[in-house]
């Protein structure tokens, strides 16, 4: 009788501890899993980061485009394309204007021009003023009434948008109703969003094929630029 419950008693002992040995391998299981789940994860979040980095990347790398709305002044063979993005109540802006002037004459149809819109100024004009000139622009005065709108700025308005237009013997008729229908306010918004792609966050900012500029410009920061790039 001893010997059986003394057999019973270690079968119970050895059924313990089989049980304590599954459960810590059933327990180590779960842990693998568990680890391994947590590793994959890690490595998609890694994978999705290292996308999204990339993808930003090639944003912050990405170009100006010319669309069809752009005002464009210079030869379509040219070897030098020149963005400027800005708008005319920025001081550094009308600055920049004798710069481009001079760089047109200095190279002639070897430099394209783009205007990009781009109304950063707290100014309640900047959008109607960009407008008025998208208005001369489809009557093919852009460039000149671009020159007019930068003379003085702090007096613009619908007064001074048609007296301009006048001035330049545009067909009132058709740019008055441009003017009171907001026309070109989706092209204008289209720009803005284009320069939040190229991480623009200043006026005036130049590009010279596709080589950024901004911050402090001047003529001979261009020339230099115009100058490597046609080397």
């Amino acid at each position: 009788m001893p010997n059986k419950q003394k057999n019973s008693q270690t079968k119970k002992k050895f059924q313990f501890v089989y049980f304590i040995v599954f459960s810590i391998i059933i327990l180590l299981i779960f842990v693998v899993i568990i680890i391994g789940s947590f590793w994959d994860y890690q490595a998609q979040i890694k994978k999705m980061e290292d996308y999204y980095q990339e993808r930003l990347a090639k944003t912050s790398q990405a170009k100006p485009q010319i669309n069809k709305f752009d005002p464009i002044k210079g030869s379509l063979t040219s070897e030098i394309t020149l963005f400027e993005y800005s708008d005319f109540f920025c001081p550094a802006c009308q600055n920049l204007q004798n710069d481009l002037q001079a760089l047109e004459k200095l190279y002639g149809n070897n430099i394209r021009f783009v205007f990009k819109s781009l109304p950063i100024t707290a100014h309640p004009e900047n959008r109607p003023s960009l407008n008025a000139a998208y208005c001369a622009w489809e009557q093919n005065k852009f460039w000149e009434y671009k020159k007019l709108l930068y003379q003085e700025p702090k007096m613009l308005n619908k007064q001074k948008y048609r007296q301009y237009a006048d001035q330049l013997n545009l067909d009132l008729e058709t740019f008055n109703q441009c003017l009171e229908d907001n026309k070109y306010y989706p092209v204008i918004e289209q720009n803005i969003a284009e320069a939040l792609s190229l991480n623009i966050t200043s006026i005036p900012t130049v590009f010279i094929n596709g080589e950024r500029v901004e911050g402090f410009i001047n003529y001979n920061t261009l020339k230099n630029l115009i100058d490597q790039q046609i080397r």
